[in-house]
């Protein structure tokens, strides 16, 4: 029954009068309207050109301190009209949008994907009341800042290069700043993944001391044959950064992980 109330309520949502057009890319969109109906968040999403993005997947996480990556508590398929919903419990949630130009419902964004997260972060889910919240994908070359987690634009950071025993530049790895040592939990900040050239840029809001670590993988503890690799060993692993420096690392090394 709920799920017919829900479908019923995504009919609704896309032809009542409330909804608003969609956004320029960038701008910022209002916050969520509450509507009767099963608790959760519904809305539409769509691509730069205001098209539905059919295929694109709606994350919900009950923390935004990965930076929105990573495996997501929630998720729901934007379907044919570009619509979602999130079938959730009362409380706080944080959403990003994400658009894979492979189609695959998972794994880091890489060129020619499209995401976004929610301006309205967090959004609240009340009893019996559906959160409505639309999304515009950008490109994610374009400037997107996420919240507490990670950035893809600013004057603070790395930069420089992956490249793997063979010398060659690595595709699709991603650099993961932490502010210690320990690399067995979720990073602080993440940058996006590498393109062909292997070439990063990790931005992080503040000066400070980083451990970086790159790697192939974005979830879970590194497993045997992943590409993987660190500036040193103890110490040697971290980096001090001042505000509105970008500091070149060069070459970041990366091979095969042995357990």
């Amino acid at each position: 029954m709920s799920r017919l109330i829900a479908v019923a309520l995504l009919v609704l949502l896309g032809a009542c009068a409330l909804q608003p057009p969609a956004p320029e890319p960038g701008a910022p969109e209002p916050r969520p309207d509450y509507v009767p109906g099963p608790s959760g968040i519904a809305g539409e999403v769509h691509d730069s050109l205001g098209h539905p993005a059919v295929g694109a997947f709606v994350y919900a996480y009950l923390s935004d301190r990965g930076g929105l990556r990573g495996p997501a508590d929630f998720g729901a398929v934007v379907d044919e009209d570009g619509r979602y919903f999130l079938d959730l419990h009362e409380g706080q949630y944080f959403l990003v949008a994400r658009q894979r130009a492979a189609g695959a419902p998972a794994g880091p964004p890489r060129p020619g994907d499209a995401w976004a997260p929610h301006p309205g972060n967090p959004l609240e889910v009340r009893s019996e009341t559906t959160t409505r919240a639309d999304f515009r994908l950008l490109a994610i070359t374009q400037p997107l800042i996420m919240k507490q987690g990670t950035l893809t634009s600013g004057d603070t950071g790395f930069s420089g290069q992956i490249r793997n025993a063979e010398d060659l530049p690595v595709s699709g790895a991603v650099v993961m700043a932490y502010r210690d040592r320990d690399f067995q939990r979720m990073p602080d900040h993440t940058a996006l993944a590498t393109g062909e050239d292997g070439v990063f840029t990790l931005y992080v809001p503040d000066a400070g001391s980083y451990c970086l670590v790159a790697r192939t993988r974005t979830r879970g503890q590194p497993v045997q044959g992943e590409l993987y690799g660190t500036l040193g060993s103890g110490e040697q692993a971290c980096r001090e950064v001042r505000r509105g420096e970008i500091q070149d690392l060069g070459v970041i090394r990366v091979r095969p992980y042995r357990q």
